[in-house]
């Protein structure tokens, strides 16, 4: 509700009730989102964004593009090596070590780093890739194919002949083992022909209220995207099940050559059974701008002419020499054009069509081979990309063109594919269009670790590593002059495991009240429309049923395998699931838990219920730091602050402040804020207070009250009024987050104080009584806390506002004037210095303006006035960091 709609041009009569102002009804179905908040720190972009994103697709694009213009980038080689590092990390160093357990040697020690199994197997690859490439027969369907590919201008032309050359590869080196490496052959790449996957709902992370989904509206911006994606053998099979019997080389012919058949079968297929982000690992973007010259071409009509020299550095090495003077000018003009393309002479590789691109704006091709093959050892740094697509000088002298494009307004024409596109989809350049599919990839299963997407750009290809600590994108290779690596990364795809593919495989189990229990996630459990961050899922678990009770709809539809019967499973009626990719540096929010119940055991004693009965209950929890987002960025010896490692945790089900009566919801608030206050005198600060972090647990004792979501929580020593730790400064959710603390600079030094979270239950309560302020969330900080105080301003204590919750109109007049009496309190403490901060008078504050209801055990203490004495506090719970 925007301020204007509190504003009256004449007050009311004095002694009049309140009365409802008369402004047009608010939108049906208005989105409550789950809870997604993002740490401030000085000299970020971070923003608080909910798990629902408004249907307007600028804000689909907004956190996305802000996602992606600090994108670190890379060379291609080390890509590819740090890749290799880190399948022997999460895939091969695991088995060996199940191995040395089951033959009891457990002593022995792995002979290899990553990097040096890596180095050793790229190796191998590139070797196994130009004996490949040199060898006219097996090389020849795929150069073919390149040829058809870049000998037409149309986009749409270059798809099938590009998926027919990808899967040669894939075909000649199916039963080759390099290393330690097998073929896994589950998989071929297609053509999107003209549309097969479409974007999931953006919704709400696991909810499983319907209503809280957007509407059809919202924009299908990966509508008829991507261009190339590569489904599953297993999702083939169950699209054609006549052909189960069918072998790597079957499928590769129906994708290439049996087209109408395939189609119809994807026709006929029941919904559960259609392609969905979660049937692919890869994904690609083609863009064709030019006619690639014979001269460029002819490259690939040599016999032996690729080496690793000049595959690693095709601008500086030379040719092999041919057998005829002919074949040598040709192969001496080839390298020349692969050096016209470098700014430094304002030249640009000449194409066939330059003469068509005049009073156009051309597209800029880099002549960057990307890969120099440096790794780590070798001292190679990514370099941060943001607004525009700068370019570098490179170690060879020249000025290289960085890909990914920049993400600020784009010389490049987007267009679709060729096949009309949505009406509704947004124009994207080429990086933000592969951002979108990294999303899409990334929320298409809750256990989806990170995604990876191509650009080809004609011929300059760029890989995307997408997470949730962003994106980190290579500079592009030629996959003429060097296809060679262009087969390497094809065959590193064929060999990579589950975990490689994005996919954790984590076993949901767990001892729950003393029983193990092995659980499952409903389909639509995702996390929200969002790159990097908590990227928060949460959903009630599927738990074993009775035997007899047929299985629910969606369960896992994915891991199905045709014929197998799938065990019962029921909602739980006790539990919740969440996962979170949470900071490295920040506490497990599970031990934050259960740090929080020990200190009030020991500290508060018989009073320790006023804590423990407000506290989640939490089941289970794990941490898994075998996928830290760090380890690539070491690999490949970039930034790895902020690092995330996914924690989930399984805990009691609460309810929604929503299920709370208005006669009720002022005792459950008093309930919260006496525990939020006593949890930050034995040293918790929970720093996240927002409508939906506050919940209730219903028992048979009554309702309570319950603080929640404990994942931007800091420890601190009993009785230390503000968390030292950095990050903590200016966490929280917009809507709920104090007005001092939204109306902060960024980098300004801020403490955290008790009072802070006070405040954000009180706008919590604002939020309970006018069902959701959706323009709170809209906007900076800084635009965010003017709109609430605002509205505060504009306000009336006798005007209620046209969407009050029924019932709650005795919560409107002193909720106004408590947030008008406290903000001008809070004023005169932190921005003017004119008060002294205290946590006693600012709780007495809100005693005025709302009445802590009695007990009703009558077992009242001064709670307010309790602190942890000096003398008290024991040695293992001081935080030792630096107090002021």
């Amino acid at each position: 509700m925007s301020p204007e709609t509190h504003r009256e041009k004449t007050p009311p009569p004095k002694g009049n009730p309140p009365v409802k102002e008369k402004t047009p009804p608010p939108k049906a179905n208005s989105p409550f989102p789950s809870a997604n908040s993002t740490p401030f720190k000085p000299g970020t972009a971070a923003d608080s964004r909910a798990g629902v994103i408004s249907t307007d697709k600028q804000s689909l694009m907004m956190p996305l593009e802000q996602d992606l213009q600090k994108t670190p980038i890379v060379e291609f080689v080390p890509m590819l090596k740090a890749l290799l590092a880190l399948q022997y990390q999460r895939e091969i160093e695991p088995k060996r070590k199940a191995s040395r357990q089951t033959h009891e040697n457990e002593a022995l020690q792995d002979p290899d780093t990553p990097q040096d199994w890596s180095e050793r197997h790229f190796t191998a690859m590139l070797e196994s890739a130009i004996k490949f490439c040199n060898d006219p027969t097996r090389s020849a369907y795929l150069k073919e194919n390149l040829r058809k590919a870049f000998r037409t201008k149309s986009e749409t032309q270059r798809y099938q002949p590009l998926v027919l050359g990808l899967n040669s590869i894939l075909s000649d080196f199916q039963a080759s083992r390099i290393g330690e490496l097998e073929a896994s052959n589950d998989f071929v790449f297609m053509v999107n022909d003209p549309f097969i996957i479409k974007s999931a709902d953006v919704s709400a992370s696991g909810v499983d209220d319907p209503s809280l989904r957007l509407s059809k509206d919202a924009p299908q911006c990966t509508e008829r995207k991507p261009d190339i994606f590569d489904p599953k053998i297993a999702y083939l099979r169950k699209l054609m099940p006549e052909n189960q019997h069918f072998e790597l080389d079957d499928w590769i012919n129906v994708v290439g050559h049996r087209l109408k058949e395939l189609k119809d079968a994807r026709d006929k297929a029941s919904p559960t059974d259609k392609t969905s982000w979660d049937d692919i690992s890869h994904c690609w973007e083609l863009k064709a701008y030019h006619i690639l010259r014979e001269l460029h071409l002819a490259f690939l009509e040599q016999t032996g002419g690729f080496t690793v020299e000049n595959v690693l550095d095709p601008d500086k090495t030379a040719l092999l020499e041919a057998k005829s003077d002919g074949k040598a000018a040709l192969q001496k003009r080839h390298v020349d054009l692969m050096s016209e393309g470098t700014p430094n002479n304002g030249q640009k590789r000449p194409r066939e069509d330059d003469h068509e691109a005049k009073g156009r704006k051309k597209h800029k091709s880099g002549s960057s081979s990307g890969s120099k093959g440096r790794s780590k050892s070798s001292g190679s740094r990514g370099r941060s990309q943001s607004n525009g697509n700068k370019g570098r000088s490179g170690n060879s002298g020249g000025s290289r063109s960085n890909t990914p494009t920049g993400n600020g307004g784009s010389n490049v024409p987007s267009g679709g594919n060729g096949n009309g596109s949505s009406a509704s989809a947004p124009t994207l350049n080429p990086a933000m269009q592969c951002g979108f599919y990294g999303v899409e990839l990334l929320r298409s299963k809750w256990d989806r670790t990170h995604a990876i997407v191509m650009l080809l750009e004609d011929e300059r290809l760029s890989l995307r590593w997408h997470d949730a600590q962003g994106c980190i994108g290579t500079e592009s290779i030629d996959i003429i002059a060097q296809l060679p690596l262009l087969v390497v990364m094809i065959l590193l795809f064929q060999r990579f495991g589950k975990q490689m593919r994005g996919n954790a495989g984590w076993t949901l189990q767990g001892k729950v009240d003393g029983k193990d229990l092995e659980y499952a996630l409903p389909d639509h459990a995702r996390s929200g429309w969002e790159m990097k961050g908590r990227r928060l899922v949460v959903a009630t678990p599927l738990v074993p049923g009775d035997p007899a009770e047929p299985a629910p709809a969606a369960t896992h539809r994915t891991r199905r395998v045709v014929g197998k019967k799938e065990p019962a499973l029921k909602r739980s009626e006790d539990l919740f699931f969440k996962l979170s990719w949470r900071e490295e540096t920040r506490d497990n929010e599970a031990h934050i838990i259960e740090t929080a119940k020990e200190r009030a055991k020991y500290y508060l004693k018989e009073r320790a219920g006023d804590v423990l009965n407000h506290l989640p209950d939490i089941k289970h929890s794990k941490s898994d730091l075998l996928f830290s987002t760090g380890f690539i960025r070491e690999l490949l010896d970039i930034n790895k602050d902020g690092a995330r490692v996914p924690s989930f945790m399984l805990s009691q089900k609460l309810h929604s402040l929503d299920t709370v009566k208005p006669t009720d919801i002022v005792a459950r608030l008093w309930e919260i804020i006496r525990c939020h206050y006593l949890l930050w005198q034995i040293g918790i600060a929970h720093g996240d207070i927002s409508y939906w972090n506050l919940m209730v647990r219903n028992t048979g004792n009554g309702t309570y009250g319950v603080v929640n979501d404990f994942d931007l929580a800091a420890i601190m020593t009993p009785g230390q009024q503000s968390p030292t730790k950095q990050g903590f400064e200016r966490t929280g959710t917009k809507p709920f987050m104090s007005l001092v603390l939204l109306g902060a600079e960024p980098g300004e030094t801020i403490q955290r104080r008790c009072a802070h979270d006070a405040e954000s239950v009180i706008w919590c309560l604002a939020w309970y009584v006018t069902q959701g302020m959706d323009n709170w969330r809209e906007g900076s900080y800084i635009q965010v806390g003017l709109v609430k105080g605002g509205w505060v301003d504009k306000a009336h204590t006798r005007v209620l506002p046209a969407n009050y919750r029924p019932g709650s109109e005795h919560l409107w007049r002193p909720l106004i004037t408590l947030l008008e009496n406290w903000k001008g309190r809070q004023q005169q403490v932190f921005n003017k210095g004119t008060l002294e901060y205290s946590d006693k008078i600012n709780l007495e504050m809100i005693e005025g303006g709302l009445s802590c209801p009695k007990r009703p055990d009558g077992e009242e203490w001064d709670w307010m006035s309790w602190t942890v004495k000096e003398e008290d506090i024991r040695e293992e719970d001081r935080v030792f960091v630096k107090t002021d």
